[in-house]
């Protein structure tokens, strides 16, 4: 089916991997084999600062989302340990359908 004859769709929930992507005419393949490691330098630490904790319980509390958890950003820990987060004001759904992101997209009620 192409794009022309696809139904437009207004989600009312969260859509992620092909769901999200079916719509973009670009289309990513998932590689076949063993991933290749990342090098040590590369890798993320595990946000395990005092600050991250308070942050993240604060966020709970006022029931907000935030674009570094809903997108599983690797840089969570330092930048919630020095207090900074990027809240989305709309909920937990995006608009856009960026493949690159793990935001799930879908309509904002």
């Amino acid at each position: 089916m192409s794009l022309e004859n696809k139904p437009i769709t207004k989600p009312t929930k969260q859509q992620r991997g092909e769901l999200k992507t079916s719509r973009i005419p670009i289309k990513v393949v998932p590689q076949e084999g063993p991933m290749t490691r990342k090098p040590a330098w590369i890798k993320a630490k595990a946000p395990v600062h005092p600050r991250v904790i308070e942050l993240k319980r604060m966020l709970r509390d006022k029931k907000l989302n935030t674009v570094c958890e809903e997108a599983s950003c690797p840089n969570l820990g330092e930048c919630f340990s020095h207090g900074t987060a990027t809240f989305m004001i709309m909920g937990d759904l995006c608009t856009r359908r960026c493949p690159f992101c793990d935001v799930a997209h879908g309509r904002p009620k």
